[in-house]
This record gives C-alpha cells, sequence and structure tokens, in this order.
C-alpha cells in the first residue's frame, strides 16, 4: 500500500520529473486529507484548476485519511525525527498515514530518504 504525498500528485498533474512513476503508484493508495489541502493551495499557486486535482484523486481511487487526534499526535511527534524546517505539516501528515496505515511513503522530497522516519520512503525520482 502507498501513501501518495502532495509532492507526488503535482508531478502528475504539472508533468514533472518522476510523474509516470507518481502515477503509476497512485492507483488505489492513499492521501492524509491534510496532503489533499496542499495539493488544492499548490493548485491555486500555480494557477492550476483544482477541480482538475480532485478528479485525478477520485478518478485514481486514492483514498483520503481523515486528519484526527491520534493521526495529529504522531504528526507532531515526528518532529523529534528531523531538524527544525526539514519537514513540514504536510509531510509529517503523509509520514503519520504510512506508519498508521503500515505502508510506504511515496514523495518526491529526496531528504526523506536520509531519515529515519518509521516508515518505507519511495522516491518518484
Amino acid at each position: 500500500m502507498f501513501v501518495l504525498d502532495s509532492s507526488a500528485i503535482m508531478a502528475v498533474l504539472l508533468g514533472e520529473a518522476g510523474h509516470d512513476k507518481a502515477a503509476s503508484l497512485a492507483q488505489d493508495a492513499l492521501m492524509s486529507s491534510v496532503n489533499v489541502a496542499e495539493v488544492v493551495a499548490k493548485c491555486i499557486e500555480f494557477a492550476f484548476p483544482e477541480r482538475l486535482a480532485l478528479e485525478y484523486i477520485q478518478g485514481s481511487n486514492i483514498s483520503v485519511v481523515d486528519f484526527d487526534l491520534d493521526h495529529a499526535v504522531l504528526a507532531g511527534e515526528l518532529r523529534r525525527r528531523a531538524s527544525k524546517g526539514l519537514l513540514s505539516l504536510g509531510d509529517r501528515a503523509c509520514i503519520a498515514t504510512a506508519i498508521r496505515q503500515d505502508a510506504i511513503a511515496v514523495t518526491a522530497d529526496h531528504i526523506w530518504a536520509t531519515l529515519d522516519l518509521g516508515c518505507q520512503v519511495e522516491l518518484i525520482r
């Protein structure tokens, strides 16, 4: 099972390097609701229609995992695993989802592969 970071979705939507790999891992994957919020915000930032992003998420059968209290606590505790500024809240939400689901976190962020995060990491590029 794979858990997608917003960077993986944005790579697909914007045709960035690694988009093919991200798209192949996206089918039937999971995504934190926090990361969906990030995708919407990035779409606004890049003037990309949010509707298309949401259609891609739904069309790929990506299940959105609610960010509940236990999830939030785990994401906060992940701050201990990386120096300040290395992992954003969105990063930690994705990683926490992967830990809770015993899944592999999928990202374009190379720093994740250098850290002991408590889950496997799959880089798309």
